[in-house]
């Protein structure tokens, strides 16, 4: 094996590796540094980060496989079934960007607005009569904030859902200084594979030409 192809070679592997994490990084920055409270569904949340992270996996498949339009199409029925058995089940969401509290305190508001006042426990907000229960798990380093919510009938938690999405959107935050570094942190991740492409450039070339 020339020294040209060991090069082009060690460079794909790094990009494979590298790309997603920037990626992923990229992302938990971008939803951290919005203006307002970001809100998505937990299946949302669970397939763009398994989309993302996914060439970690598949990436090596397919290099070792090769590329053909079989192994191309099995590679995403993986991981379209992946995200289908693995998604998380019943009303669950995810809040970005906005301390356990004050989610805590947007979700009351939200269900007293619905008519259905809601009390603080251990467990979570529980709902009047044994309506339903609203759970909390907090990620404090990521600043973000999962709700599932167990119980009730599906208009109540269909009714729930826009009026959090509502609130949310009239709450202004500012960037913190971890959401700022995952984006630069994420930006020098992906330039540096690529000059490591471009000083490669004329060998790559070379192969890519041999190889045609």
């Amino acid at each position: 094996m020339s020294m040209a192809l060991v090069q082009f070679d060690i460079s794909m592997r790094i990009v494979m590796i590298v790309a997603p994490v920037a990626m992923y990084f990229m992302l938990l920055g971008l939803l951290n540094t919005r203006r307002n409270p970001q809100l998505l569904t937990g299946l949302q949340d669970f397939a763009m980060m398994t989309v993302v992270m996914s060439p970690l996996a598949l990436g090596p498949v397919v290099y070792y496989l090769g590329s053909g339009l079989g192994v191309i199409l099995a590679s995403a029925a993986v991981l379209v079934g992946g995200v289908f058995l693995l998604a998380p089940r019943g009303r669950s969401w995810v809040i970005y960007n906005l301390p356990l509290k004050r989610s805590q305190a947007i979700v009351l508001d939200s269900l007293e607005a619905i008519g259905l006042p809601g009390q603080v426990t251990p467990a979570g907000v529980e709902l009047p009569q044994g309506l339903g229960l609203v759970q909390f798990d907090s990620f404090p380093f990521l600043r973000n904030c999962s709700l599932r919510l167990v119980g009730g009938k599906g208009e109540i938690w269909s009714d729930f859902e826009v009026e959090l999405a509502r609130r949310l959107g009239e709450v202004e935050v500012e960037a913190t200084p971890l959401a700022t570094g995952l984006l630069l942190l994420a930006t020098s991740m992906i330039v540096a594979p690529v000059v490591l492409m471009i000083n490669h450039a004329p060998q790559i070339v070379r192969i890519l030409s041999d190889l045609l």
